[in-house]
């Protein structure tokens, strides 16, 4: 009866063994589900190795207390971010070298879900079996999401509150100075080498405009968001002009200077004669601005009151 008894206690002691070292027990321990913008999931911790194909996104990374094993040459060239000698660059923001990713040693793959280049991947990704994650930062919102995650992966409370609470807090108290009503119109656009075309509030400017409760005149004529004419712009003659190049910048600001501004009703603009055509910083509203998001705020802010802002 004793041999019995000490038979069943050892059996029992191997099954709870066997229960704390279960592989799910371990994940839900040592690991964190991500789940990117499209729904995708895959588990990481804080030794995982990221590639990441946007520069942006290896920006938060770092905000986020881990360094990309892998970027895109925009991450350093564009973006100023610093890596260590052993970062690997797997291509341009738009060209992904698939060769030059597959050879690194790499648990997940970050993309954008803007990116058409970037969604064309997806196959290739699965086909070598590489975790990967599309992710889409257009509000805070997304940004506070990003960050909770990845800063989740790290254990670094710290750095989310550092650059993202901290940040949050910037910018509310920056909205609780904005007027509830607003009777200004604007004009954002964007620049390229070979045209120009009026932008919504699909687009951080944008959201932050409408957010101040500017009235933007794309949103009462939709086809100057495939080609803005001077014409359009002349006839509108918004109070505000904001504007971004993408591309080359030289070759955006000379098809501007060519096809607008050239223009002799250019200089008759309610904007330009008050000095409120304004090209907008690539930190803050090309790219994302990441933990400086209160900055675009504050920016436009000063820009649309002055009386409010004003230094």
């Amino acid at each position: 009866m004793k041999r019995a008894f000490f038979l069943l206690i050892c059996i029992l002691f191997l099954l709870t063994s066997c229960t704390k070292t279960d592989v799910s027990s371990y994940i839900a321990e040592d690991s964190v589900k991500i789940t990117d913008s499209m729904g995708n999931t895959a588990e990481l911790s804080e030794n995982s190795k990221i590639a990441v194909c946007y520069g942006s996104f290896a920006d938060c990374l770092q905000l986020a207390g881990m360094e990309p094993v892998a970027v895109t040459s925009d991450a350093a060239e564009e973006h100023g971010l610093n890596f260590p000698e052993s970062t690997s660059v797997i291509g341009t923001v738009k060209q992904i070298n698939l060769e030059s990713l597959m050879a690194v040693s790499t648990d997940y793959v970050i993309l954008s879900a803007d990116l058409s280049a970037h969604l064309k991947l997806e196959d290739s990704l699965k086909q070598a079996g590489l975790n990967y994650g599309y992710f889409r930062v257009d509000t805070f919102e997304d940004y506070k999401s990003f960050m909770k995650q990845f800063c989740a992966v790290t254990r670094r409370d710290d750095l989310y509150e550092k650059n993202v609470l901290d940040t949050e807090k910037r910018t509310e108290k920056i909205c609780e100075k904005i007027p509830k009503e607003c009777d200004k119109t604007v004009l954002l656009m964007r620049v390229f080498s070979t045209g120009m075309k009026a932008k919504t509030d699909d687009n951080l400017a944008g959201l932050i405009l409408k957010e101040f409760g500017l009235k933007n005149i794309a949103d009462s004529h939709p086809s100057i968001l495939e080609e803005l004419s001077v014409e359009q712009i002349i006839t509108d003659d918004p109070d505000y002009i904001f504007a971004s190049t993408m591309g080359s910048e030289k070759s955006a600001l000379e098809y501007l200077e060519q096809n607008a501004v050239s223009n002799p009703a250019w200089s008759g603009l309610s904007a330009v004669k008050n000095d409120r055509y304004i090209m907008l910083p690539k930190n803050l509203f090309h790219y994302k601005p990441n933990e400086e998001w209160d900055k675009a705020y504050e920016y436009l802010a000063k820009i649309i009151f002055p009386e409010i802002f004003g230094e």
